[in-house]
């Protein structure tokens, strides 16, 4: 079946794809569960501009910052809709909820802005603090070969490549016009694996 508008023929699935598949954000992590409990709102991440937050997410998903499901944990969950998540600490037998982290899905729109990407670059190697690949820091280092306003960030690790959303690690930063960071502090190990990223350009 196929849609035919202007002498363009447009798949159904293409637009299907196009306008109702999803991309996922990296995992994110704003608070943790002193005082009331857990509070990561889609609101909150875009008042601190975390520009890989989509404006209007479609679902979300949530873990302990362990990885657990929220279900393994027994607990009572007042909110976790594409608004955020809310775990009050009020609502539970031991009176303290667990650390949460989330992930927001988006329309394929607000992914599929990139026309090419960059090659890998790896400036830094988990030690200490953590992985950090600042974008001013790659531009110092690889002069003339990002473009000026990348859209896109993909960031994997060096030995297998397996994508930084995968790994279970807490991504600090992960922003096209800043790049990726993941801090040593924000880890249960204490420890982030050792990543490579590259940045998608946009269609000109």
């Amino acid at each position: 079946l196929k849609i035919f508008a202007c002498n363009f023929q447009i798949s159904v699935v293409y637009l299907f794809n196009y306008f109702f598949a999803e991309c996922w954000t990296p995992w994110l992590d704003r608070d943790d569960p002193d005082k009331k409990g857990d509070w990561e709102l889609h609101s909150q991440f875009l008042e601190e501009k975390r520009c890989f937050v989509c404006p209007n997410p479609t679902d979300i998903d949530v873990t302990t910052v362990k990885g657990n499901s929220v279900a393994s944990t027994g607990e009572v969950i007042f909110q976790k809709d594409s608004k955020g998540f809310i775990c009050r600490n009020e609502d539970q037998p031991d009176g303290r909820c667990c650390d949460y982290r989330v992930r927001f899905a988006c329309h394929a729109p607000f992914c599929d802005r990139v026309c090419n990407w960059t090659r890998f670059f790896s400036r830094d190697n988990a030690f200490a603090k953590g992985d950090y690949e600042l974008l001013s820091d790659l531009r110092v280092d690889f002069p003339g070969e990002i473009c000026d306003d990348p859209v896109a960030i993909e960031a994997v690790t060096v030995d297998t490549l397996t994508p930084a959303i995968h790994t279970g690690d807490n991504i600090h930063i992960y922003c096209p016009s800043k790049g990726f960071v993941c801090r040593a502090e924000d880890q249960p190990s204490h420890r982030c694996h050792n990543y490579k990223v590259r940045f998608g350009c946009p269609c000109r």
